[in-house]
């Protein structure tokens, strides 16, 4: 089983709860997977090329592999599931502390909406959003959104601010118990059968003490 964590903007696998969260699931056997992607303030973002250094560091998906995503690197995994063609469905798909709308318009391919949500939704077996109340970078608005737009379990956490510590040990208690137990059913199954009206992104009020690629 791989364990495929994916860094943020102004990031890397060196930092926030990466190097500690990749550490401790090596120490119990998993295969982890931590991408160096160009994501950074000052340089050009360019989509393909990002998606370029995903095929190249993770190469095709497979059915048990566990993807976690923190901030902008959530909408990287589901741009990379978007790109590259898929024979096995992954395990699962955690965005810790994702946004749903991205302003900056250089980002703007990253926007969700973009993509087909009754696509996008069967991307993965399961879809977890983690955000935490207090995360004044992202408000939980965000977690709430996305969680509505995937029709996916959103965990919603307290005191962890937007998860730029070194330490979660939430979050590794959730792969380990993503990772044991087992999933019966295909993606989807247990979902009812509608369709949600899809202008979720204007009613998302605007928040101040924005991180500069959300502005």
């Amino acid at each position: 089983m791989r364990i495929i964590l994916v860094h943020g903007f102004n990031a890397s696998p060196e930092m926030n709860f990466h190097p500690w969260l990749a550490r401790e699931l090596r120490a119990k056997g998993y295969e982890v997977i931590a991408p160096t992607l160009p994501l950074k303030s000052g340089e050009e973002f360019n989509l393909p090329l990002v998606l370029e250094e995903m095929q190249r560091q993770v190469g095709f998906l497979k059915s048990d592999d566990i993807l976690l995503g923190h901030s902008l690197g959530a909408l990287i995994i589901f741009q990379y599931m978007e790109s590259i063609e898929m024979t096995e469905t992954p395990r699962a798909a955690i965005l810790v502390a994702a946004p749903f709308k991205v302003m900056k318009p250089e980002l703007r391919r990253l926007f969700l909406v973009d993509l087909d949500a009754d696509v996008a939704m069967w991307k993965a077996r399961e879809i977890i959003i983690v955000h935490s109340k207090d995360d004044t970078l992202v408000p939980i608005e965000h977690g709430r959104k996305l969680a509505e737009y995937f029709r996916a379990q959103c965990i919603e956490t307290n005191g962890n601010g937007h998860y730029m510590d070194a330490e979660y040990p939430d979050l590794l208690e959730l792969v380990e118990k993503i990772a044991t137990t087992p999933f019966p059913f295909a993606p989807g199954m247990s979902l009812e059968d509608d369709y949600a009206n899809k202008a979720w992104a204007d009613r998302i009020a605007p928040s101040s003490g924005k991180p500069d690629w959300m502005t």
